[in-house]
């Protein structure tokens, strides 16, 4: 029995633990490169290690001999080099991309807003259990036209604002150095930023056992339904 007993509390405390414990998301964006990061109790599960690829087997001098291995692969002439596109001169980065879509989507963020406060009251519950902090952003806004760039600088500074400033009615936020600046002599902006999100794993199993509930309650009852129209 007391076996048991033990084994039942190591069971409860472990349950409490993992209830209290958090998920941890990073985010950062440097130099246009883009990495991110999912870490439970410091240790990262996402995204996973890539599997080192296998050594090639090496190619056997008799396997390279022969007519085929003489032939060489024909280099394109001058002309035909002259008729490959040309390159871009830079990949458009993230950040363009994302301010891009929310000038297009802004008018859907009212919708968005009422969609959440229909919510259930476990999802909104998950919501507030969601911490955004350590937010830093590094912009600098530039450009070749001086006024594309000040007035892509007034929406970066009002977007940004605008996003923390509505986030908190949702979920919990801690910004640390959010700076945005505009430089004429630029000839290209900068999108530098970070920040962590972190959500509860109790509020997480709590929302997925009442989504579990509900579906097979609701189930429950559409087949009752189904059985007395049979009969």
């Amino acid at each position: 029995m007391k076996i048991f007993l033990m084994i039942l509390l190591v069971l409860v405390l472990l349950i409490v633990v993992i209830c209290l414990s958090n998920v941890v998301a990073s985010l950062s964006c440097r130099d246009g490169t883009f990495e991110w990061s999912v870490k439970y109790f410091g240790i990262r599960i996402l995204p996973r290690k890539p599997k080192p690829d296998k050594p090639e087997t090496p190619q056997k001098p008799e396997e390279a001999s022969g007519p085929d291995a003489m032939q060489e692969t024909p280099k394109p002439d001058g002309k035909d080099a002259k008729e490959q596109p040309d390159k871009p001169l830079r990949k458009t980065f993230l950040m363009d991309k994302l301010l891009q879509f929310l000038q297009d989507n802004v008018g859907k963020l009212d919708l968005l807003g009422s969609g959440i406060a229909a919510l259930p009251g476990p999802f909104q519950k998950l919501l507030k259990s969601i911490t955004w902090s350590d937010i830093e952003t590094d912009f600098v806004i530039g450009g070749e036209d001086a006024a594309n760039t000040a007035r892509l600088y007034g929406l970066v500074q009002t977007g940004v604002q605008t996003v923390i400033e509505a986030s908190k009615h949702l979920i919990h936020v801690k910004r640390r150095d959010v700076r945005i600046a505009c430089d004429f002599t630029a000839d290209k902006s900068k999108w530098d930023f970070s920040c962590k999100l972190k959500v509860n794993v109790g509020t997480i199993l709590a929302a997925g056992i009442w989504l579990a509930v509900k579906f097979l309650r609701d189930r429950s009852q559409a087949k009752k339904v189904l059985v007395s129209d049979v009969l």
